[in-house]
Protein backbone atom coordinates (compact mmCIF):
# COMPACT_ATOMS: atom_id res chain seq x y z
CA UNK A 1 0.00 0.00 0.00
CA UNK A 2 2.88 2.36 0.79
CA UNK A 3 4.52 1.81 -2.65
CA UNK A 4 1.22 2.57 -4.41
CA UNK A 5 0.74 5.75 -2.42
CA UNK A 6 4.29 6.85 -3.24
CA UNK A 7 3.67 6.20 -6.94
CA UNK A 8 0.48 8.26 -6.91
CA UNK A 9 2.29 11.13 -5.17
CA UNK A 10 5.05 11.09 -7.80
CA UNK A 11 2.45 11.08 -10.60
CA UNK A 12 0.53 14.03 -9.10
CA UNK A 13 3.78 16.00 -8.72
CA UNK A 14 4.72 15.33 -12.35
CA UNK A 15 1.24 16.35 -13.56
CA UNK A 16 1.41 19.50 -11.47
CA UNK A 17 4.80 20.44 -12.97
CA UNK A 18 3.51 19.80 -16.52
CA UNK A 19 0.44 21.97 -15.86
CA UNK A 20 2.57 24.81 -14.44
CA UNK A 21 4.88 24.56 -17.46
CA UNK A 22 1.93 24.79 -19.88
CA UNK A 23 0.55 27.83 -18.05
CA UNK A 24 3.93 29.57 -18.26
CA UNK A 25 4.29 28.86 -21.98
CA UNK A 26 0.84 30.28 -22.79
CA UNK A 27 1.10 33.45 -24.81
CA UNK A 28 -0.72 36.45 -23.46
CA UNK A 29 -3.72 37.53 -25.51
CA UNK A 30 -3.12 40.42 -27.86
CA UNK A 31 -5.16 43.42 -26.95
CA UNK A 32 -5.25 44.64 -30.55
CA UNK A 33 -5.08 48.09 -32.06
CA UNK A 34 -7.21 51.05 -31.08
CA UNK A 35 -9.51 50.51 -34.06
CA UNK A 36 -9.98 46.84 -33.15
CA UNK A 37 -10.86 47.79 -29.59
CA UNK A 38 -13.45 50.28 -30.92
CA UNK A 39 -14.86 47.60 -33.22
CA UNK A 40 -15.14 45.10 -30.38
CA UNK A 41 -16.82 47.76 -28.26
CA UNK A 42 -19.46 48.36 -30.98
CA UNK A 43 -20.05 44.60 -31.27
CA UNK A 44 -20.53 44.27 -27.49
CA UNK A 45 -22.85 47.32 -27.50
CA UNK A 46 -25.09 46.04 -30.29
CA UNK A 47 -25.15 42.56 -28.74
CA UNK A 48 -26.34 44.16 -25.50
CA UNK A 49 -29.03 46.13 -27.37
CA UNK A 50 -30.11 42.93 -29.11
CA UNK A 51 -30.42 41.14 -25.79
CA UNK A 52 -32.50 43.99 -24.36
CA UNK A 53 -34.84 43.93 -27.39
CA UNK A 54 -35.08 40.12 -27.24
CA UNK A 55 -35.79 40.28 -23.49
CA UNK A 56 -38.49 42.90 -24.07
CA UNK A 57 -40.28 40.75 -26.67
CA UNK A 58 -39.71 37.54 -24.70
CA UNK A 59 -40.97 38.73 -21.32
CA UNK A 60 -43.00 41.94 -21.78
CA UNK A 61 -44.69 40.71 -24.96
CA UNK A 62 -44.59 37.04 -24.00
CA UNK A 63 -47.89 35.95 -25.69
CA UNK A 64 -46.76 37.36 -29.05
CA UNK A 65 -43.21 36.02 -28.68
CA UNK A 66 -44.32 32.50 -27.72
CA UNK A 67 -46.99 32.46 -30.44
CA UNK A 68 -44.27 33.40 -32.93
CA UNK A 69 -42.13 30.51 -31.67
CA UNK A 70 -45.06 28.09 -32.10
CA UNK A 71 -45.80 29.40 -35.60
CA UNK A 72 -42.15 28.91 -36.49
CA UNK A 73 -42.49 25.30 -35.33
CA UNK A 74 -45.64 25.00 -37.50
CA UNK A 75 -43.86 26.25 -40.64
CA UNK A 76 -40.94 23.90 -39.91
CA UNK A 77 -43.38 20.98 -39.58
CA UNK A 78 -45.23 21.89 -42.80
CA UNK A 79 -42.02 22.57 -44.69
CA UNK A 80 -41.35 18.93 -45.49
CA UNK A 81 -43.65 16.03 -46.24
CA UNK A 82 -42.57 12.50 -45.48
CA UNK A 83 -43.78 8.89 -45.55
CA UNK A 84 -41.48 8.15 -42.63
CA UNK A 85 -42.61 7.76 -39.00
CA UNK A 86 -42.87 10.81 -36.78
CA UNK A 87 -39.63 12.02 -35.24
CA UNK A 88 -39.32 13.11 -31.62
CA UNK A 89 -39.46 16.75 -32.77
CA UNK A 90 -42.63 16.09 -34.79
CA UNK A 91 -44.36 14.49 -31.80
CA UNK A 92 -43.35 17.41 -29.60
CA UNK A 93 -44.89 19.86 -32.10
CA UNK A 94 -48.15 17.90 -32.41
CA UNK A 95 -48.49 17.90 -28.61
CA UNK A 96 -48.29 21.72 -28.69
CA UNK A 97 -51.15 22.31 -31.18
CA UNK A 98 -53.80 23.19 -28.53
CA UNK A 99 -51.23 25.48 -26.87
CA UNK A 100 -50.63 27.17 -30.24
CA UNK A 101 -54.31 28.00 -30.71
CA UNK A 102 -54.71 29.06 -27.09
CA UNK A 103 -51.83 31.53 -27.43
CA UNK A 104 -53.10 32.62 -30.84
CA UNK A 105 -56.51 33.36 -29.33
CA UNK A 106 -54.88 35.26 -26.48
CA UNK A 107 -52.95 37.43 -28.95
CA UNK A 108 -56.17 38.15 -30.84
CA UNK A 109 -57.82 39.17 -27.57
CA UNK A 110 -54.94 41.57 -26.78
CA UNK A 111 -55.07 43.09 -30.27
CA UNK A 112 -58.82 43.64 -29.95
CA UNK A 113 -58.16 45.24 -26.59
CA UNK A 114 -55.69 47.63 -28.22
CA UNK A 115 -58.24 48.34 -30.94
CA UNK A 116 -60.84 49.19 -28.30
CA UNK A 117 -58.46 51.75 -26.73
CA UNK A 118 -56.88 54.86 -28.30
CA UNK A 119 -53.47 53.14 -28.55
CA UNK A 120 -53.48 52.90 -32.35
CA UNK A 121 -54.56 56.53 -32.73
CA UNK A 122 -51.74 57.65 -30.44
CA UNK A 123 -49.31 55.51 -32.45
CA UNK A 124 -50.24 57.52 -35.58
CA UNK A 125 -49.49 60.72 -33.70
CA UNK A 126 -45.94 59.51 -33.09
CA UNK A 127 -45.32 60.24 -36.78
CA UNK A 128 -47.84 62.98 -37.56
CA UNK A 129 -47.80 65.04 -34.37
CA UNK A 130 -45.01 67.49 -33.59
CA UNK A 131 -45.20 66.83 -29.84
CA UNK A 132 -43.40 63.49 -30.11
CA UNK A 133 -42.67 62.85 -26.43
CA UNK A 134 -46.20 63.80 -25.39
CA UNK A 135 -47.54 61.21 -27.84
CA UNK A 136 -45.10 58.60 -26.52
CA UNK A 137 -46.27 59.21 -22.97
CA UNK A 138 -49.93 59.12 -23.98
CA UNK A 139 -49.30 55.86 -25.87
CA UNK A 140 -48.06 54.16 -22.69
CA UNK A 141 -50.93 55.68 -20.68
CA UNK A 142 -53.50 54.27 -23.11
CA UNK A 143 -51.73 50.91 -23.17
CA UNK A 144 -51.83 50.80 -19.37
CA UNK A 145 -55.51 51.77 -19.37
CA UNK A 146 -56.20 48.92 -21.77
CA UNK A 147 -54.37 46.52 -19.46
CA UNK A 148 -56.39 47.81 -16.49
CA UNK A 149 -59.61 47.33 -18.46
CA UNK A 150 -58.61 43.73 -19.20
CA UNK A 151 -57.97 43.10 -15.49
CA UNK A 152 -61.37 44.67 -14.75
CA UNK A 153 -63.06 42.29 -17.20
CA UNK A 154 -61.34 39.25 -15.67
CA UNK A 155 -61.47 40.05 -11.95
CA UNK A 156 -64.45 42.40 -11.63
CA UNK A 157 -66.89 41.57 -14.42
CA UNK A 158 -66.19 37.83 -14.37
CA UNK A 159 -64.73 36.75 -11.02
CA UNK A 160 -66.45 39.24 -8.69
CA UNK A 161 -69.80 39.75 -10.37
CA UNK A 162 -70.30 36.23 -11.77
CA UNK A 163 -68.73 34.11 -8.99
CA UNK A 164 -68.24 36.00 -5.69
CA UNK A 165 -71.52 37.95 -5.62
CA UNK A 166 -73.76 34.98 -6.60
CA UNK A 167 -71.92 32.86 -3.99
CA UNK A 168 -72.45 35.58 -1.36
CA UNK A 169 -76.13 35.83 -2.27
CA UNK A 170 -76.42 32.07 -1.90
CA UNK A 171 -74.83 32.14 1.56
CA UNK A 172 -76.87 35.12 2.73
CA UNK A 173 -79.94 32.93 3.14
CA UNK A 174 -77.97 30.34 5.17
CA UNK A 175 -76.58 32.12 8.23
CA UNK A 176 -74.83 29.14 9.82
CA UNK A 177 -73.06 28.27 6.56
CA UNK A 178 -72.06 31.92 6.13
CA UNK A 179 -70.59 31.99 9.65
CA UNK A 180 -68.67 28.78 8.97
CA UNK A 181 -67.18 30.10 5.72
CA UNK A 182 -66.30 33.44 7.33
CA UNK A 183 -64.58 31.72 10.27
CA UNK A 184 -62.54 29.50 7.93
CA UNK A 185 -61.47 32.57 5.90
CA UNK A 186 -60.40 34.46 9.06
CA UNK A 187 -58.39 31.45 10.31
CA UNK A 188 -56.60 31.15 6.96
CA UNK A 189 -55.78 34.87 6.83
CA UNK A 190 -54.45 34.89 10.43
CA UNK A 191 -52.39 31.74 9.82
CA UNK A 192 -50.83 33.17 6.65
CA UNK A 193 -50.09 36.43 8.47
CA UNK A 194 -48.25 34.52 11.22
CA UNK A 195 -46.28 32.65 8.57
CA UNK A 196 -45.23 35.84 6.77
CA UNK A 197 -44.32 37.66 10.03
CA UNK A 198 -42.15 34.76 11.25
CA UNK A 199 -40.39 34.46 7.91
CA UNK A 200 -39.79 38.23 7.89
CA UNK A 201 -38.22 38.09 11.36
CA UNK A 202 -35.83 35.34 10.28
CA UNK A 203 -35.01 37.05 7.00
CA UNK A 204 -36.37 34.10 5.05
CA UNK A 205 -39.08 35.92 3.10
CA UNK A 206 -37.10 36.16 -0.15
CA UNK A 207 -35.80 32.59 0.24
CA UNK A 208 -39.37 31.39 0.77
CA UNK A 209 -40.69 33.42 -2.19
CA UNK A 210 -37.88 32.17 -4.41
CA UNK A 211 -38.59 28.59 -3.42
CA UNK A 212 -42.33 29.16 -3.91
CA UNK A 213 -41.87 30.60 -7.42
CA UNK A 214 -39.54 27.74 -8.35
CA UNK A 215 -42.12 25.22 -7.18
CA UNK A 216 -44.86 27.05 -9.08
CA UNK A 217 -42.69 27.08 -12.21
CA UNK A 218 -41.92 23.37 -11.80
CA UNK A 219 -45.62 22.66 -11.26
CA UNK A 220 -46.58 24.61 -14.40
CA UNK A 221 -43.94 22.76 -16.41
CA UNK A 222 -45.09 19.40 -15.02
CA UNK A 223 -48.72 20.25 -15.79
CA UNK A 224 -47.82 21.32 -19.33
CA UNK A 225 -45.97 18.06 -19.93
CA UNK A 226 -49.03 16.15 -18.68
CA UNK A 227 -51.23 18.11 -21.12
CA UNK A 228 -48.84 17.31 -23.96
CA UNK A 229 -49.01 13.60 -23.15
CA UNK A 230 -52.83 13.82 -23.02
CA UNK A 231 -52.90 15.52 -26.44
CA UNK A 232 -50.74 12.84 -28.04
CA UNK A 233 -52.61 9.95 -26.45
CA UNK A 234 -56.24 11.08 -26.76
CA UNK A 235 -56.57 14.05 -29.16
CA UNK A 236 -54.03 13.04 -31.79
CA UNK A 237 -54.50 9.34 -31.06
CA UNK A 238 -51.80 7.00 -29.80
CA UNK A 239 -52.78 4.32 -32.32
CA UNK A 240 -52.33 6.75 -35.22
CA UNK A 241 -48.95 7.94 -33.96
CA UNK A 242 -47.76 4.32 -33.98
CA UNK A 243 -49.30 3.37 -37.34
CA UNK A 244 -49.27 6.50 -39.55
CA UNK A 245 -46.48 8.42 -41.31
CA UNK A 246 -45.88 12.15 -41.06
CA UNK A 247 -48.02 12.91 -44.15
CA UNK A 248 -51.12 11.75 -42.24
CA UNK A 249 -50.61 14.48 -39.63
CA UNK A 250 -49.25 17.00 -42.17
CA UNK A 251 -52.65 17.18 -43.89
CA UNK A 252 -54.50 17.63 -40.58
CA UNK A 253 -52.20 20.47 -39.46
CA UNK A 254 -52.51 22.21 -42.85
CA UNK A 255 -56.31 22.06 -42.69
CA UNK A 256 -56.32 23.50 -39.15
CA UNK A 257 -53.97 26.28 -40.19
CA UNK A 258 -56.15 27.23 -43.20
CA UNK A 259 -59.31 27.10 -41.06
CA UNK A 260 -57.78 29.44 -38.48
CA UNK A 261 -56.75 31.94 -41.18
CA UNK A 262 -60.26 31.95 -42.68
CA UNK A 263 -61.78 32.40 -39.22
CA UNK A 264 -59.45 35.33 -38.42
CA UNK A 265 -60.26 37.06 -41.73
CA UNK A 266 -63.98 36.57 -41.12
CA UNK A 267 -63.82 37.86 -37.53
CA UNK A 268 -61.82 40.95 -38.51
CA UNK A 269 -64.25 41.69 -41.37
CA UNK A 270 -67.26 41.30 -39.06
CA UNK A 271 -65.73 43.55 -36.40
CA UNK A 272 -64.84 46.34 -38.83
CA UNK A 273 -68.25 46.17 -40.54
CA UNK A 274 -70.22 46.24 -37.29
CA UNK A 275 -68.05 49.00 -35.82
CA UNK A 276 -68.34 51.23 -38.88
CA UNK A 277 -72.09 50.65 -39.00
CA UNK A 278 -72.34 51.82 -35.38
CA UNK A 279 -73.88 48.52 -34.25
CA UNK A 280 -70.98 47.54 -31.97
CA UNK A 281 -69.26 49.74 -29.43
CA UNK A 282 -65.99 48.93 -27.65
CA UNK A 283 -67.75 46.69 -25.12
CA UNK A 284 -69.40 44.64 -27.87
CA UNK A 285 -66.06 44.35 -29.64
CA UNK A 286 -64.41 43.03 -26.48
CA UNK A 287 -67.23 40.52 -25.94
CA UNK A 288 -66.82 39.29 -29.52
CA UNK A 289 -63.03 39.08 -29.06
CA UNK A 290 -63.42 36.85 -25.99
CA UNK A 291 -65.89 34.58 -27.82
CA UNK A 292 -63.69 34.46 -30.96
CA UNK A 293 -60.58 33.58 -28.96
CA UNK A 294 -62.46 30.83 -27.11
CA UNK A 295 -63.89 29.42 -30.35
CA UNK A 296 -60.46 29.37 -31.98
CA UNK A 297 -58.97 27.42 -29.06
CA UNK A 298 -61.84 25.02 -28.34
CA UNK A 299 -63.09 24.32 -31.87
CA UNK A 300 -59.92 24.50 -33.99
CA UNK A 301 -57.24 23.79 -31.41
CA UNK A 302 -58.98 21.01 -29.46
CA UNK A 303 -62.02 19.63 -31.32
CA UNK A 304 -60.54 19.77 -34.83
CA UNK A 305 -57.31 18.15 -33.60
CA UNK A 306 -59.30 15.16 -32.35
CA UNK A 307 -61.95 15.10 -35.12
CA UNK A 308 -59.57 15.37 -38.10
CA UNK A 309 -57.37 12.59 -36.71
CA UNK A 310 -60.45 10.41 -36.15
CA UNK A 311 -62.13 10.84 -39.57
CA UNK A 312 -58.81 10.71 -41.39
CA UNK A 313 -57.80 7.61 -39.43
CA UNK A 314 -60.99 5.57 -39.86
CA UNK A 315 -61.18 6.38 -43.60
CA UNK A 316 -57.58 5.34 -44.40
CA UNK A 317 -55.47 2.29 -43.75
CA UNK A 318 -51.92 2.31 -42.41
CA UNK A 319 -49.16 1.57 -44.96
CA UNK A 320 -48.33 -2.13 -45.15
CA UNK A 321 -44.59 -1.56 -44.97
CA UNK A 322 -44.84 1.01 -42.18
CA UNK A 323 -42.62 0.52 -39.15
CA UNK A 324 -43.05 2.84 -36.19
CA UNK A 325 -39.96 4.66 -35.02
CA UNK A 326 -38.50 3.49 -31.74
CA UNK A 327 -38.44 5.99 -28.88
Amino acid sequence: MSEDSNDTKVKTKKEKKKREKREKTKKPKKEGTFGQKIGRGFVVFFKGVGRVIKGFFKYCLFPFWYTGVLFEKTFRFLKTRSDEPLTKEDKNYLSLIPTLFFMFGLCILILYLLFATPVFEETKKLIENESFWQSVGQWFVDLWNGFVNLLKIVFVDFFWEMIVIPFADLLSSHHWVSAFVLLIAVILVVGLSILIINFAKKGKVFIFLGSLFRKIGAGIKKGHEAIKRFVLKYLIGERYIKSRPKNFFWINVLLQFLLSLLFIIFSVYMTVEQYQAGVWDTKEIMNFAIIAAGMLFLLVGVFATWFFSLVHGVSTSPPKDFKAAKE
